[in-house]
C-alpha cells in the first residue's frame, strides 16, 4: 500500500515500514505522527488492526548521534532492528547483522567439522551449502557493501568452515580448497549477486549513461 503524503508504505505479509526522510527533527516528529494517522485511518476499514506493542520506531542518520523522536504510543526506540531476516542498524553499518551472522556461520563451522567425522564428502558440503551457504547469500545484496573489516570477519568464520569441510589445519591456506570445491568466498558471492540483481531489474549501467 503506499500514501500520497509525508511517507511512503510498503507491505510485505504482516509487516509493514513506513519511510519518511526529513532534514530536522521537528518537521520529522510532525511527519512521523500525521504518518501514524495516515496508518490508522487505513487499518480501520480494511479489518487491520495496528499492533503498536510491536511496532518500533528507528532513525538512520549517518552524521547526527542520538537523535530521537517518540510518537503517541511509539515509545521503543531502536537503534537497530530486524526486519525479513535482515538486522538494519541506525548508522547503516551492518555491524549488528554480521555479529549474527559470524555467530551462525561459526555453530556451522562445528557441525560441518563433525559431520566430516561419520559421514561422507558429498553429504558434508551438502550440508555446507544447506547451514552456511543459506546465511551467507541471504539479504547479501543488502548488507554485502558493508565495509572491509566486516566483511573480512565474516570471511575469516567461512574459512574456518571450509577448512574443516576439506579437512585442513587451523593455520593452512584454504585459498585452493575455495577452487577445488568450486565454493565462493562472501565476497564473490556479494558481486554475484548484485550482477544478477542488476541484469534481472534491468538496472541503468555504466555503458547506458
Amino acid at each position: 500500500m503506499t500514501y500520497q503524503g509525508p511517507c511512503h508504505t510498503v507491505m510485505y505479509a504482516d509487516d509493514t515500514v513506513i519511510t519518511l526522510a526529513e532534514n530536522d527533527s521537528d518537521s520529522l516528529t510532525i511527519n512521523t505522527e500525521r504518518a501514524l494517522n495516515l496508518t490508522k485511518e487505513y487499518c480501520a476499514p480494511n479489518n487491520l488492526v495496528l499492533n503498536v506493542d510491536k511496532t518500533v520506531q528507528i532513525i538512520f542518520n549517518t552524521r547526527i548521534k542520538n537523535t530521537e523522536t517518540t510518537v503517541g504510543r511509539l515509545h521503543e526506540y531502536k537503534t537497530n532492528t530486524k526486519y525479513l531476516g535482515v538486522t538494519i542498524d541506525s548508522d547503516l553499518s551492518w555491524k549488528p547483522h554480521i555479529d549474527q551472522l559470524c555467530r551462525k556461520i561459526s555453530s556451522g563451522a562445528f557441525l560441518i567439522r563433525r559431520l566430516r567425522q561419520i559421514s561422507t564428502p558429498e553429504a558434508t558440503k551438502t550440508a555446507y551449502y544447506a547451514f552456511l551457504e543459506t546465511h551467507l547469500r541471504f539479504g547479501i545484496a543488502t548488507w554485502g557493501g558493508t565495509s572491509a573489516t566486516n566483511l573480512d570477519r565474516v570471511l575469516i568464520q567461512q574459512k574456518k568452515a571450509i577448512r574443516s569441510l576439506v579437512g585442513l589445519e587451523q593455520r593452512e591456506s584454504c585459498r585452493a580448497a575455495f577452487v577445488e570445491q568450486n565454493i565462493l568466498t562472501v565476497v564473490s558471492l556479494y558481486i554475484q549477486e548484485v550482477i544478477l540483481h542488476t541484469v534481472s531489474t534491468e538496472q541503468l549501467r555504466h555503458r547506458d549513461i
